[in-house]
């Protein structure tokens, strides 16, 4: 199969989905070639995908030019690749993607994914209506809708997204070896990865440890995304921004951590609480989204309720050493068990295959 991932943006876990699943794709037999269509602007995000590999497009930002951009270099590769499936990754790619070969009369079959749902998303209500009705109608310009944990294709259901339609494959990273347990006692070292964005929550989390420099050390990894809603960190005792990190630095960060915090107002999944059990680390999440799929509550982190700082830092303060190195066993096993990259690659070559065999007739391009 030759696979042709396009995403509109590949900053946060969409990047880091994209890099884990193209590596293995890549090293795998399933799929004879696989190339990408990605902003310039990103491309240090995928680290892993060859840059003959890669088509970039001029853009990044939500414009009307940059998502110009993007259709333009997708439909160019698209006559140049021949790919027996394309994959659309999150809502604008999606959008653009689909909208644009609905007006063609022939085209590959075509997989989307969502990274989470747009209408799952803080707004109006009208806004998160026409949001919903915008997937619901969009679903039948695809073969698949690929929900990336149970969660969202529930979601995807109740917003009318037809049962046969969308299957869940849930996000899965590559194994590394895990470091160490840091030494236990003293200051409780917290670790945040992600976008510095209301979704993500840090601003919760700076409110949970906020006074509590003598008990906690928090570093904070990532920047922000979507406009300026950096919060502000500087000169807060205790806390550590970092900024952007590539994966060694962030594994070094994981090493350094006890406990991994991810604080999000809403969730597809959670990919960082996945890459945080595979290190053998426990996790506090709120109740939302896929996190309580990825986090099993009492057994390889906490869940505690969203919007709420002071049950965040409840939960941060209650935890004990030894609590936190058998929840962080147990969740390098669950890792094991559910969230390799292995599987996951599994069920997207099925979704693949399945789309091409609904699609019937994949077209020659000159």
């Amino acid at each position: 199969m030759r696979i042709l991932h396009v995403a509109e943006s590949v900053k946060g876990g969409c990047g880091t989905y994209l890099n884990q699943v193209v590596r293995a794709q890549l090293a795998g037999s399933s799929v004879s070639d696989v190339r990408v269509v990605v902003p310039e602007a990103h491309a240090l995000q995928i680290p892993d995908i060859p840059w003959d590999r890669r088509a970039l497009f001029t853009g990044g930002s939500r414009s009307v030019a940059s998502f110009a951009a993007l259709w333009k270099v997708t439909a160019r590769k698209v006559e140049a690749f021949t790919p027996d499936c394309i994959h659309l990754h999150s809502t604008f790619a999606g959008a653009i993607g689909r909208i644009g070969f609905a007006f063609r009369s022939a085209r590959p079959p075509i997989v989307y994914c969502a990274h989470g749902w747009s209408f799952d998303m803080a707004g109006s209500p009208a806004r998160r209506t026409a949001m919903a009705f915008a997937e619901r109608l969009l679903s039948h310009a695809c073969e698949t809708v690929v929900a990336i944990s149970d969660y969202e294709r529930r979601r995807g259901i109740a917003a009318g997204i037809a049962e046969d339609r969308i299957v869940s494959v849930l996000n899965g990273m590559a194994d590394i070896p895990p470091p160490p347990l840091p030494r236990t006692g003293g200051v409780r070292k917290l670790l945040f990865i992600g976008r510095l964005d209301r979704q993500k929550g840090i601003d919760l989390l700076l409110q949970a440890v906020d006074g509590l420099a003598d008990r906690v050390e928090l570093h904070i990894v990532g920047s922000a995304v979507v406009g300026d809603q950096t919060p502000i960190v500087d000169d807060r005792p205790g806390v550590t921004l970092l900024g952007w990190c590539d994966e060694a630095s962030i594994r070094e960060q994981l090493a350094w951590a006890d406990c991994v915090v991810v604080p999000s107002r809403w969730e597809g999944f959670g990919l960082v609480a996945v890459e945080a059990m595979r290190a053998g680390r426990a996790v506090v999440a709120t109740d939302v989204g896929g996190l309580p799929e990825v986090v099993a509550h009492g057994r390889t982190g906490w869940l505690v309720p969203p919007e709420d700082p002071t049950a965040l830092r409840a939960q941060i303060l209650s935890v004990t050493d030894e609590m936190l190195a058998t929840a962080g066993a147990a969740g390098r096993r669950r890792y094991l068990e559910r969230f390799t990259i292995e599987r996951t690659i599994e069920g997207l070559d099925r979704v693949y295959r399945a789309a091409i065999a609904a699609r019937r007739v994949v077209p020659a391009y000159a």
